[in-house]
């Protein structure tokens, strides 16, 4: 770390390899940072002739960077416009182009054989990517290609999203930093840090690129639903009401679960396509019933097919402490799981014998804390304080520790130990294939 600092501030030097909009920007940035910078433009803009000549950026790429009309001006005079061979006077690396073109070809596999053919200038060096494109995409290639030229530098993402100049200049969100390794998140960090720019963290490039597709599909996915909606109520002014929906929701109330239950949500969602003069437009919140219901008849048939005949549920409410399973998942899951064949235990302290056979016949009442665990699989789908009470002695006491298979919906258990032979799967933690 300290060699790729003392590299690094030696001469203040950046390589930036694109001079489209994410290079031009990233060029302003750096300079207003106290870096110059080495250019190639990769991606053939003519940047090198034009900017020469005070023609760069272009009538046109003014009018698509700016919703103002003005692109501020870049100082020459702490540019380099670079060779190949001069690029990698810097040891850092910023891929400031899209990865693929709009034809879908991927820009990499040209460019990642630059960097194995100077593998030698790469040591103590930092690549950066600033877009997203498929996840897996760096990995597959650059990283592995990389990797197998036997090559060790760092990599990082900090992907942006911004659109214009005038986003850019006034961009105050924090970037989401990823790297491949340790020493490659130290490296990265401290060079924004160098740039002023706050930032989050998360684990793996791969996941900064599903995050940041995600983040763009969220943001389809409402305007659709926002354009269905007015389509459904024509006579309706959905405009203002639009602006309140959009500052109102509280996304931090989504969370990961075995599909979607309440009375809430799900039963405004029928109340919206009943309500309407044109049910027919919201094909979206229809899709969405059904995908949450398929969600919760995934987990069904996987315990199914793995081959285990009892599960026990630890809850069927909706939320822990009341009395509650309006569309319950849990509710919906063990019906399923009895349909299936599988033996169903149902512990919640709201249901004793009678009133559980009066919702689910096929199902046995439970109960944990006394009787231990009957079953092969556990499923943790409510939060009742009964549960919260549990502790690491209790897991090993009743069984639970040597159990086949835990898919918790909280997740309630997950700090605690379990046997090697146990798998445990809070609901969206990358172990849904290891079942």
């Amino acid at each position: 770390m300290e060699q790729f600092k003392e590299k690094l501030l030696k001469n203040k030097v950046v390589s930036v390899w694109g001079a489209g909009y994410l290079g031009y920007t990233e060029i302003m940035r750096l300079q207003s940072n106290g870096f110059k910078v080495n250019v190639f433009d990769y991606t053939d803009t003519g940047f090198n002739e034009k900017i020469k000549k005070n023609e760069y950026p272009g009538r046109e790429q003014v009018y698509s960077w700016s919703g103002k009309d003005y692109v501020h001006p870049i100082d020459i005079s702490k540019i380099n416009i670079a060779e190949i061979d001069s690029m990698f006077t810097s040891n850092i690396h910023i891929m400031a182009f899209p990865l693929a073109d709009r034809e879908g070809n991927n820009m990499l596999k040209e460019i990642v054989d630059f960097f194995v053919n100077y593998k030698g200038k790469l040591e103590n060096s930092l690549i950066i990517f600033l877009s997203a494109w498929v996840p897996g995409t760096i990995d597959k290639s650059f990283i592995k290609i990389l990797h197998n030229s036997n090559i060790k530098c760092s990599i990082a993402s900090a992907f942006r999203n911004d659109w214009t100049i005038e986003e850019f200049l006034s961009d105050n969100k924090k970037r989401m930093l990823a790297a491949t390794d340790e020493e490659s998140l130290r490296r990265i960090k401290f060079f924004y840090e160098l740039l002023g720019i706050k930032y989050k963290i998360l684990p793996t490039i791969k996941e900064a690129e599903i995050y940041e597709n995600a983040k763009n599909s969220f943001q389809f996915i409402t305007t659709v639903f926002i354009n269905q909606l007015a389509l459904a109520y024509p006579d309706t002014n959905v405009r203002v009401m639009t602006e309140y929906l959009l500052e109102d929701v509280e996304l931090n109330e989504s969370h990961l679960s075995i599909g979607a239950g309440g009375y809430k949500m799900p039963f405004s969602l029928q109340n919206i396509i009943d309500g309407s003069v044109g049910p027919a437009f919201l094909t979206l919140l229809r899709e969405t019933q059904n995908t949450s219901l398929s969600m919760i008849l995934t987990y069904a048939e996987v315990i199914k097919k793995i081959g285990c005949k009892s599960v026990t549920m630890l809850g069927l409410s909706i939320k822990g402490n009341q009395k509650n399973i309006d569309l319950s998942p849990a509710v919906i899951l063990a019906e399923y799981l009895s349909k299936l064949g599988v033996g169903v235990f149902v512990d919640d302290p709201f249901y004793d014998e009678k009133s559980l056979s009066e919702i689910l016949p096929s199902c046995k009442v439970a109960d944990i804390l006394k009787d231990g665990l009957k079953s092969e699989a556990l499923f943790v789908m409510a939060d009742h304080s009964k549960y919260k009470y549990i502790t690491q002695d209790n897991i090993n006491r009743l069984g639970i520790y040597n159990a086949r298979i835990i898919i918790d919906n909280i997740p309630l258990f997950i700090k605690f130990k379990f046997s090697s032979s146990t798998i445990y799967h809070a609901v969206g933690d990358g172990k849904m294939g290891l079942i």
